[in-house]
């Protein structure tokens, strides 16, 4: 199972994308569950679906950050 390609993300709306990171999160969940009870057959599946979700959160934060307010300084 290759692993999705960045480029991919950026014909999505923000709507899919995020869509697509609750179906991820649910699944990763399941993962774990499966895991935890040792019946999860190909453990390689919680890395890929990590992947998934860590490139799908980085793409909606880098283009769909709200920017600061005026007045609050970073320290």
């Amino acid at each position: 199972m290759s692993l999705p390609k960045y480029d991919v993300l950026k014909n999505l709306s923000s709507s899919e994308i995020e869509e697509k990171i609750l179906v991820l999160k649910k699944e990763l969940l399941y993962l774990r569950i499966q895991n935890a009870n040792f019946s999860n057959k190909s453990p390689h599946l919680i890395k890929s679906t990590k992947h998934q979700l860590a490139q799908l959160l980085t793409f909606q934060r880098q283009n769909y950050q709200t920017p600061l307010k005026k007045g609050v300084k970073k320290k």
